[in-house]
């Protein structure tokens, strides 16, 4: 797969204490995008160099698939029912906490 850049809001203390850890453990691209437009601020993505984008729960994926110890996860996430469940879930939590940020900036 093509290089690729994870962008997430280092601004929310949620996303930045998670993403700390995966930094520690892999060697990806990570990317602040607190100052970019809305879109990139409610989910975790992934942009590659061809312009391709993923985001949520299969943007998780891709970086446990490639994070040391977290592969197992991605394997467990990516059953059907578990994945379907797991995309409901962050859509709430990634709801929540975008919006908790938006209001009072935390």
């Amino acid at each position: 797969m093509n290089e690729s850049k994870i962008l997430f809001n280092e601004k929310c203390r949620v996303c930045n204490f998670e993403i700390k850890h995966y930094k520690k453990r892999s060697k990806l691209n990570f990317v602040d995008c607190s100052e970019m437009e809305d879109k990139y601020l409610k989910r975790l993505h992934v942009v590659f160099d061809n312009g391709e984008e993923i985001s949520g729960v299969d943007a998780f994926i891709y970086v446990w698939e490639r994070t040391n110890g977290y592969a197992w996860i991605a394997k467990i996430i990516k059953l059907p029912i578990i994945y379907f469940l797991s995309k409901i879930a962050y859509s709430i939590i990634a709801f929540i906490l975008f919006y908790k940020f938006k209001i009072i900036g935390k």
